[in-house]
C-alpha cells in the first residue's frame, strides 16, 4: 500500500496526462500547419521566380539562339563568297565545250557569200556554256542574303547599322570564315594524299618498277607526307582561330546589342538586383552576362561566382561531359550560401535548332522509359538504314560519273531515277513500320474515342437543354389548361434562366474541348511517336536553312496545331523531293496553295542537303548491342547543343521574410500552447475533482467495504459511470451472498463425496481419489460403495456444464445409484438402465451424465464395469510396465430412451494382478488449460502415470494434482472458487 502512494505521488495524475496530450495536440496541429504554411511560401516563392523568370529566360534563351544564327549567317556569308570563287573553279571542269558556227555580222555575210556561190569559208566557233553540275548559289542570291542579315543587325531606335561597325563586324566574320576554310581544305587536303599515298606505295612495292620512276615516286612521297604533316598541323591552327573568331565575333553583336538587350530585359520584368542570367558556348566560354547589362546585377552572386564548389560544379558542364548527363545531373537547382547571402542556381541547356533538340530529348528518355516498346521498331530502323546506307553510296558515285560526265542533270539520268525511286521506297517503308510498330495505336484509338465521347455527350446535352427551354417558353406563352399542374411565371422564367446558364457552360465547355481537337502539347506518347517520324525532317530542314525566327515557338505551335503539322510534313515531304528528284540545285519547289517555304533562308544546294540526307537516314536512331548514347539521337543532340544559361538567384530576402515567419509562428505556437496547458490543466481539474470522489469510493470498494454509495454527478460520461458504479456495488453485494451461498453448497456437496477412501479391502487393492470443483460446486462425482461379501462398487460421473444445477442433478443421480444398489441389483446393465430411465423423465434435454460405474470382486481380482459415454480409463500393466487405454464408450445417461441407449452399452471384464493400476477420470484434468489456453492433453496424463506406476494411488494423485497446478499456475488445493475452465474428478486402483 505504501508502494502504491509513493508510486501515485511520482506518477503524473490525469491532469497532467491531459494537459500534456492536450499541449502535444495543439503543438503539433499548429506544427503541422507552420511546417505546411512555410511549405507553402516556399512553393509561391519559386513560383513567383519562376514567373518572373520565364519570360526574360525565354529572351535570353532567343538571344543566344538569334546571336548564334547571326554569327552563323556571317560567317556562312563570307564563306559563301569565299567558295562562290572556289567553287566556279572547281565546277568550271564540268562546263561543255559548245561547237557554233560564226555568228554575228561577218558571220552572216560569210554565209550570204557562200549562198551564192562565193569561195568564202565560215570558221567554227568554241563556246564554254554552264551545265547542271556548274551551278550554285549565285552571288546575287548571297547578296540578298546579306542584305536579309544586315537589316537584323539595328540599333536600339531601330536604325540601321552604321557602315563602319558593320564593317568591323563583317571583318571578324571574314576571318573566321577563312580559318574555317583553311581548315576544312586541310582535312580534304589530307584526304587526297592519302588516297595519293596509297597509290605510290602500290607502285614502289611493284617488282618491275623502273628505278627513274621509283626516285620520282620516292621524291613525291616524301614532299606528299611533309605536306600531310603541315595540313595536320594546320586544322588545329585553324579550328582555333574560328574559335576564337566566333567567340570575337559574338562579342562584337553583343556588344552592338547590348541597349537592346537591356531595354527588353527590363521590359520583361527581371530584377537584375536579384536575378542574373550567364550565358556560355558549349567549351565553356562566357557569351552573354545580363551583370554587363544592368550595374545592379553586376553584384548579385558575385562572391558566388568565385567560390570554389560553384566553379566546380560550373566545370562538370563542359570538357568531356556528356550533355545527356549533364540534362540528368543538373536537372535540380542548386542552393549555395555565401557570406550570409541564399543563392539558388539554375541550369539550362540552350540547342541550336530546338524542334530538332526537342525530338532528341523526347526520344533520348522515351527510349531508356520503355525500350521493350520500341525494340522492334529500333531494330527495324537498323536494317532500313543499313539498306539505305548501300542506296546512298550507289547514288554517290553515280553523282560522281554524272559531275564527270557533265552532259545531263540527274533528273533526266535513268540510273539516278531508279536509285532514287528505291531510296523513296524505302522511306516509306521506314513511316509504315512505324505506324506498324509504335506502342501506342491503342492509346491514339481510346483518347480520340474519348474525345468523341465528350464531344458528342455535350452537344446533345445542349440540344437537350434548348430543347427544353423551348418547352418551358411554351409553357410561358400558353398556360396550362384547368385540371393539370399550374406553375408560377415567375417559376418558369426562373427556371428557364437557370437552363440558359447551363447551356452556356456547355457551350463554353464544347468550345474549350473543341480547341484542344488534335493538341498535342500536354500529350506524352504522341510527342514521342513524333519524335520518331521527325527527328530526320527536322535535322535536315535546320541543315537546309538558317530559320527567320528562333526559339521554341515553332515546335510549340507545331505540337498545339492539327493544321500546323500538316503544313510542316508537306514542307519536309517537298524537301525531300526536291532533294531526290534532282531537277535544281537552288530553286525550291512550289508549294501548295496556302503553304509558304517560311523555314528561313536556303543556305545549301542541292547536293549539299543530298549528302547530308544520306547521312541522315543511313545511321540508325540508336546503335545496337552494348553501343550504350550511340546512334542519330545522341549524336544530334550533342552536335545541336549551342551551351549553357546559368541563372543565379538571389533568394536572401525571401528566405529571411520566411525565417522571420517561421520564427512569429513559433512563437505564437508557443504561447498559444502555453494557454492551451493552462486551460487543459484547468478543465482537467474541474473534471478529476469528481473523478478523485468516484476513486476514493473505488478504493474503500476494494478493501471489502460494499456500504459504499457514489454521489450523482451529472448526465456526461462521469455521471453515467457513477450510477454504473452503484450498480456494480449492489450487483457485487448481491454476488458476494450467492458466493457465500455456494460456498455453504460446496460444503453439503462435499459430504455426499466419500468422506474417507474404503479400507475394508486393504489386504486386496489401494484406492486413491480426488475432487475439485470450478464454482465451489460441481457437477462432477465419484464414489466408493461397499457392497459385501468382498466386492465394491466404484462410480465417477460428469454433469454436463457446472454450477449449482449440475451439482443438484449430480446430488440427485448419486442418490439413485445408491438406492438401487441398495436394493441388491448387481447387473450393471440394468443398473444404468434403471438410472437412465429417471434421468431422461425428469432433466432437461440439454443435461445429461456422462458415468462410469464399475464392481470389483476381491475373491477373483477381476474388475466389471461398464460406461455410458465417459472418458475411456487408463490402465497400468505391471507385467510389462505399459500404459493402456481400456475400451467404453456408450451414450451419457439421460440423452435418450432405454430402447437406444440399451444398444450403445456394453458391460467389460478386466483381472487385475499384483501391481497393475486402474485409472479413470472426467474430462475436465485432460482439457485444464495454462494461462495461455493449452490444454493439459491425455496424452501428458498417460505418461506421467507411466512414469509413477509404481506408486501407491494416493500419492499417485498427488503427483497428478502437483502436475496439474504446475501447468494451471492454480492452486488445486485451495477452497472456494478456481479459475479452472471445468471440474475435475479422479480415481485410482492398485492391486497389491
Amino acid at each position: 500500500m505504501i508502494k502504491n502512494k509513493f508510486l501515485r505521488a511520482v506518477l503524473p495524475g490525469i491532469r497532467a496526462k491531459l494537459s500534456f496530450f492536450t499541449a502535444a495536440l495543439v503543438i503539433s496541429i499548429l506544427g503541422f500547419t507552420s511546417i505546411i504554411h512555410y511549405s507553402q511560401q516556399t512553393k509561391a516563392l519559386e513560383e513567383k521566380l519562376e514567373s518572373e523568370l520565364k519570360a526574360p529566360l525565354e529572351y535570353v534563351n532567343s538571344v543566344v539562339l538569334d546571336l548564334e544564327n547571326l554569327s552563323r549567317s556571317m560567317i556562312l556569308i563570307e564563306e559563301f563568297k569565299v567558295r562562290v570563287k572556289e567553287k566556279k573553279k572547281q565546277l568550271s571542269k564540268f562546263k561543255r565545250t559548245v561547237v557554233q558556227k560564226e555568228g554575228g555580222l561577218f558571220g552572216a555575210l560569210k554565209a550570204f557569200g557562200q549562198s551564192i556561190g562565193l569561195n568564202v569559208k565560215r570558221g567554227n566557233v568554241y563556246k564554254s556554256v554552264d551545265t547542271y553540275f556548274t551551278r550554285y548559289l549565285s552571288e546575287k542570291e548571297i547578296q540578298e542574303f546579306e542584305s536579309k542579315v544586315r537589316n537584323e543587325l539595328r540599333k536600339e531606335n531601330g536604325a540601321p547599322i552604321d557602315a563602319p561597325v558593320y564593317e568591323r563586324i563583317r571583318s571578324i566574320a571574314e576571318k573566321t570564315a577563312l580559318a574555317r576554310i583553311s581548315s576544312e581544305t586541310s582535312r580534304i587536303r589530307i584526304e587526297e594524299i592519302g588516297e595519293e599515298l596509297k597509290f605510290l606505295e602500290a607502285e614502289l612495292a611493284k617488282a618491275d618498277l623502273d628505278p627513274k620512276k621509283k626516285k620520282t615516286y620516292l621524291s613525291d612521297k616524301d614532299k606528299l607526307e611533309k605536306e600531310r604533316k603541315a595540313s595536320e598541323k594546320a586544322i588545329p591552327d585553324g579550328e582555333k582561330k574560328a574559335a576564337s573568331g566566333e567567340t570575337a565575333l559574338t562579342k562584337a553583336l553583343q556588344n552592338f546589342f547590348r541597349g537592346s538587350f537591356k531595354d527588353r530585359i527590363s521590359s520583361l520584368g527581371l530584377l537584375p538586383d536579384k536575378i542574373r542570367i550567364l550565358a556560355y558556348d558549349r567549351v565553356g566560354k562566357e557569351t552573354l552576362d545580363t551583370g554587363l547589362l544592368f550595374s545592379q546585377s553586376s553584384e548579385t552572386g558575385k562572391k558566388l561566382l568565385s567560390q570554389a564548389d560553384f566553379t566546380e560544379s560550373r566545370k562538370g558542364l563542359f570538357g568531356d561531359t556528356d550533355v545527356l548527363e549533364v540534362i540528368q545531373n543538373k536537372s535540380e537547382p542548386e542552393s549555395y550560401e555565401v557570406g550570409g547571402r541564399q543563392y539558388e542556381v539554375v541550369y539550362r541547356p540552350v540547342f541550336r535548332n530546338p524542334s530538332t533538340a526537342e525530338r532528341s530529348r523526347s526520344m533520348a528518355e522515351e527510349i531508356v522509359e520503355n525500350s521493350k516498346d520500341w525494340e522492334k521498331y529500333l531494330e527495324e530502323d537498323r536494317k532500313i538504314s543499313a539498306e539505305i546506307a548501300e542506296i546512298s553510296q550507289r547514288l554517290k558515285s553515280r553523282m560522281s560519273e554524272l559531275r564527270k560526265d557533265g552532259k545531263a542533270k540527274p533528273s533526266s539520268d535513268k540510273e539516278f531515277k531508279n536509285l532514287a525511286l528505291a531510296y523513296r521506297q524505302m522511306l516509306k517503308k521506314r513511316d509504315t513500320k512505324l505506324e506498324q510498330l509504335q506502342p501506342y495505336g491503342s492509346a491514339f484509338e481510346k483518347n480520340e474515342k474519348k474525345w468523341d465521347d465528350d464531344h458528342k455527350s455535350l452537344k446533345d446535352k445542349i440540344a437537350s437543354t434548348s430543347k427544353e427551354i423551348l418547352e418551358w417558353e411554351k409553357l410561358l406563352k400558353f398556360p396550362p389548361k384547368e385540371g393539370e399542374n399550374k406553375t408560377s411565371p415567375e417559376e418558369i422564367q426562373e427556371k428557364i434562366r437557370v437552363l440558359e446558364s447551363q447551356e452556356e457552360e456547355y457551350k463554353d465547355s464544347l468550345i474549350r474541348l473543341e480547341s484542344t481537337k488534335g493538341d498535342w502539347g500536354n500529350s506524352y506518347e504522341h510527342k514521342a511517336e513524333d519524335a520518331f517520324y521527325g527527328l530526320r525532317e527536322a535535322a535536315l530542314e535546320d541543315f537546309t536553312f538558317i530559320p527567320f525566327k528562333t526559339g521554341p515557338a515553332a515546335i510549340r505551335r507545331y505540337y498545339k496545331d492539327e493544321n500546323e503539322r500538316k503544313s510542316v510534313r508537306i514542307k519536309w515531304r517537298l524537301l525531300r523531293e526536291w532533294i531526290l528528284s534532282g531537277n535544281s540545285e537552288t530553286e525550291l519547289p512550289k508549294t501548295p496553295k496556302g503553304i509558304a517555304w517560311d523555314s528561313g533562308i536556303l543556305v545549301r544546294s542541292r547536293s549539299e542537303a543530298e549528302e547530308v540526307m544520306w547521312t541522315l537516314d543511313s545511321t540508325p536512331l540508336v546503335a545496337a548491342g552494348d553501343e550504350e548514347g550511340k546512334g542519330l539521337v545522341y549524336d544530334l543532340l550533342r552536335k545541336d547543343l549551342l551551351g549553357y544559361n546559368i541563372i543565379v538567384i538571389d533568394r536572401t530576402e525571401g528566405v529571411r521574410q520566411m525565417r522571420s515567419n517561421r520564427e512569429e509562428m513559433i512563437r505564437y505556437t508557443g504561447i498559444i500552447g502555453t494557454i492551451a496547458i493552462l486551460l487543459a490543466y484547468g478543465l482537467a481539474w474541474f473534471v478529476v475533482r469528481r473523478i478523485r470522489i468516484i476513486s476514493k469510493n473505488a478504493e474503500s470498494i476494494g478493501e471489502g467495504n460494499l456500504n459504499v454509495e457514489f454521489p450523482p454527478a451529472g448526465y456526461d460520461e462521469i455521471g453515467i459511470l457513477s450510477e454504473s458504479l452503484n450498480n456494480m456495488v449492489h450487483g457485487l453485494k448481491e454476488r458476494e451472498e450467492m458466493k457465500g451461498e455456494l460456498l455453504a453448497a460446496g460444503e453439503i456437496q462435499k459430504r455426499l463425496l466419500p468422506e474417507k477412501l474404503p479400507s475394508s479391502l486393504n489386504d486386496y487393492v489401494e484406492f486413491g481419489a480426488f475432487y475439485k470443483a470450478m464454482t465451489g460446486v460441481g457437477g462432477d462425482y465419484y464414489d466408493f460403495i461397499e457392497l459385501g461379501g468382498g466386492k465394491i462398487a466404484i462410480c465417477i460421473g460428469d454433469v454436463s456444464n457446472h454450477g449449482v444445477g449440475p451439482a443438484i442433478v449430480m446430488a440427485l443421480f448419486r442418490a439413485q445409484i445408491q438406492a438401487i444398489l441398495r436394493k441388491g441389483e448387481r447387473d450393471l446393465k440394468k443398473i444404468l438402465l434403471e438410472a437412465n430411465a429417471y434421468q431422461y423423465e425428469d432433466t432437461p434435454d440439454h443435461i445429461f451424465i456422462t458415468f462410469f460405474l464399475a464392481i470389483f470382486d476381491s475373491n477373483t481380482s477381476k474388475l466389471e464395469y461398464i460406461s455410458a459415454g465417459h472418458v475411456k480409463p487408463l490402465f497400468f500393466d505391471a507385467s510389462d510396465g505399459k500404459i493402456k487405454e481400456l475400451p467404453a464408450g456408450g451414450l451419457p445417461i439421460g440423452m435418450d430412451e432405454n430402447s437406444f441407449f440399451e444398444t450403445t452399452i456394453e458391460k467389460r471384464v478386466l483381472t487385475l494382478d499384483s501391481g497393475d493400476i486402474f485409472f479413470e477420470y472426467t474430462d475436465g484434468l485432460d482439457e485444464a488449460r495454462s494461462p495461455n489456453s493449452e490444454m493439459y492433453t491425455r496424452e501428458r496424463l498417460a505418461k506421467l502415470l507411466h512414469a509413477n506406476g509404481e506408486k501407491r494411488p494416493e500419492e499417485l494423485i498427488k503427483t497428478i494434482v502437483a502436475d496439474v497446478e504446475s501447468h494451471t499456475q492454480q492452486d488445486l488445493s485451495a477452497t472456494g472458487f478456481s479459475n479452472l475452465s471445468d471440474d475435475i474428478a479422479m480415481i485410482a486402483i492398485r492391486k497389491r
